[in-house]
């Protein structure tokens, strides 16, 4: 049975390495299940067996990747935990080394020819995850910010995903641990701050 096991990941990794390897040079909208096979040395059958088309290849292989990603940011963040600044930048870790463990992955689908959908399911796990430390700073009354709470969320989690796109382009160049402690001080002291802005 274990051999069983290790064929089949090893033919699923294949496929998915092979549309990876299409989506670098052609949209998906234009890349077929031929094509795939073709890339993949494998036959319909093979393909056939564990997908029903290439839109379910691609929402499959996005949900394994994105659910990995909120798995490792959940072991930072609990209901029950306070949420404070060390909390945010394990998260911005955690975030951070899950990508670089899928990082061929990310750089394919946030690339030039990556399926935008990708890009959205990744803003809305960053948005879902800044609600939720959001939440459990102000468990215990309203949230009244500075600035009204959609405005808010919409500029850290853009900002988020904004450096985060930065570090995959320029090929991770730095570790995933610079990068947090980067997006945490950007985080904690704003924009305007970092740049040495004058009133």
């Amino acid at each position: 049975m274990e051999k069983v096991d290790r064929r089949i990941t090893k033919t699923k990794k294949a496929i998915l390495c092979a549309y990876l390897s299409l989506l670098q040079s052609k949209g998906a909208d234009s890349i077929s299940v031929s094509d795939i096979t073709k890339k993949a040395d494998i036959n319909r059958a093979t393909f056939y067996a564990h997908y029903k088309d290439k839109f379910d290849l691609l929402e499959k292989s996005m949900k394994d990747v994105l659910d990995d990603l909120e798995k490792a940011i959940e072991l930072q963040h609990k209901d029950d935990e306070t949420f404070n600044l060390k909390t945010l930048e394990e998260i911005f870790k955690a975030i951070l080394t899950n990508i670089y463990k899928h990082k061929e992955f990310y750089t394919v689908m946030l690339g030039k020819h990556g399926p935008s959908i990708f890009s959205e399911k990744l803003q809305e796990i960053f948005y879902e995850k800044t609600v939720k430390g959001l939440m459990t700073v102000h468990r215990e009354g309203e949230v009244d910010l500075l600035v009204p709470t959609p405005i808010y969320l919409s500029y850290v989690t853009s900002a988020q995903f904004g450096v985060t796109k930065y570090w995959i382009k320029n090929n991770y160049l730095e570790s995933p641990v610079f990068m947090a402690k980067q997006l945490l001080m950007l985080y904690k002291l704003g924009g305007a701050t970092v740049a040495d802005y004058k009133e």
